[in-house]
């Protein structure tokens, strides 16, 4: 995973990596540009590459969600911060905070990267949710082990 090949391990394992979390409370930076994540804390030491991923955000009750995550440091808003999975779900309003969810991942989107400035983030930001918009659309499940996790 520190590749961040995501597909290709996915597709040894049968089913989509997975990592199971509680949303905590973050900055609040992304509601004020217009993305509203599910921040979950990391281990300094996860071997996940940092980036951007397509993913799929699995409640406590069973429903699933469609969005991108951004797992990383966030170099653009913070100096060295703490490890974090932010997870954008699209089309979604609600309060997820102390709720216990699971991000599958399904497919590598680019590296993490330190952009000059809000305008900037925001308009790649866009970019990376059509893209990862794209990306779900088109995904089979592995096997019936993935079937029943990610989809």
């Amino acid at each position: 995973m520190t590749r961040g090949e995501v597909v290709e391990a996915s597709g040894l394992l049968g089913y989509r990596y997975t990592v199971l979390g509680e949303v905590i409370h973050g900055e609040k930076l992304g509601r004020t540009l217009g993305f509203p994540t599910a921040n979950m804390a990391f281990d300094p030491d996860a071997k996940l590459r940092p980036g951007i991923y397509a993913v799929r955000y699995r409640r406590p009750c069973g429903t699933l969600h469609d969005g991108v995550a951004s797992f990383g440091r966030r170099p653009t808003v913070v100096e060295d911060g703490r490890p974090l999975l932010e997870t954008y779900i699209f089309d979604f309003k609600g309060d997820l905070y102390g709720e216990t969810g699971s991000v599958s991942l399904f497919g590598r989107l680019r590296d993490e990267l330190k952009f000059d400035g809000l305008e900037a983030l925001v308009a790649q930001m866009h970019r990376d949710a059509d893209q990862a918009r794209a990306l779900l659309s088109a995904v089979q499940p592995f096997s019936p082990l993935d079937a029943e996790i990610a989809f």
